[in-house]
């Protein structure tokens, strides 16, 4: 029988280890990954930091949870557990609601209350954190990471390693950039350049960076 391990020991993987006991899969939880070994001390876990992400060998029955918010860690980690053969599961809460004719990635999490709408797609090691929605013929790319109470809305583009911030909303038909920054509450109205950190009501650009092409 397959278990699962948590790539992430910090507060949202400790979250995620009541969010995969109870979605609709629900598989045996065999522990965490974290390269800081210390990192369940003082936490009354009944699942250990089996070891980190650079040394730990996945072994046949193993599947992986990526548990990770800050998206370029959450890249590194996945990634070594990806090139030793490690294979990633979706975690849909069974409290989410999912339209039809979805498209998910591998490593998808749906976490309490998300919502995606018909038509939308997904790609891998996306995060809808707590009531964050993604309507209907929306694009989210790779390693895109929404926090609390995120409004995707209908036809929104979403570049890949974009990180949106707990109660932003992006309108219908907006196209986000790689690497992009929605900041917290922000109301998005216009296209984001990749690189670009925005925030405000409506969102304007704060700062840009340079992103790599892969």
């Amino acid at each position: 029988m397959k278990q699962a391990i948590i790539v992430g020991a910090g507060g949202f993987g400790r979250e995620m280890l009541a969010w995969v006991r109870q979605s609709l899969a629900a598989p045996s939880v065999k522990g965490f990954l974290d390269d800081n070994l210390q990192a369940l001390d003082g936490f009354a876990k009944d699942v250990p930091v089996l070891g980190t992400t650079q040394h730990y060998k996945p072994r046949e029955d193993d599947v992986f949870v990526c548990a990770m918010g800050q998206v370029e860690n959450k890249r590194t980690c996945m990634e070594r557990i990806l090139e030793r053969g490690g294979v990633f599961i979706n975690v849909i809460h069974a409290s989410a609601v999912v339209g039809e004719n979805i498209s998910f990635g591998q490593g998808v999490n749906l976490c309490p209350h998300a919502v995606v709408g018909s038509d939308a797609r997904l790609g891998d090691f996306v995060t809808l954190n707590f009531h964050s929605t993604v309507a209907h013929d929306a694009v989210v790319g790779r390693w895109t990471q929404l926090h609390c109470h995120v409004d995707i809305t209908g036809g929104v583009v979403l570049g890949e390693r974009v990180t949106v911030g707990s109660h932003a909303s992006i309108l219908p038909g907006v196209r986000v950039g790689d690497g992009a920054v929605i900041g917290s509450g922000a109301v998005v109205m216009r296209d984001v350049a990749a690189g670009t950190t925005v925030f405000g009501v409506p969102a304007r650009p704060y700062a840009m960076r340079e992103v790599a092409n892969d």
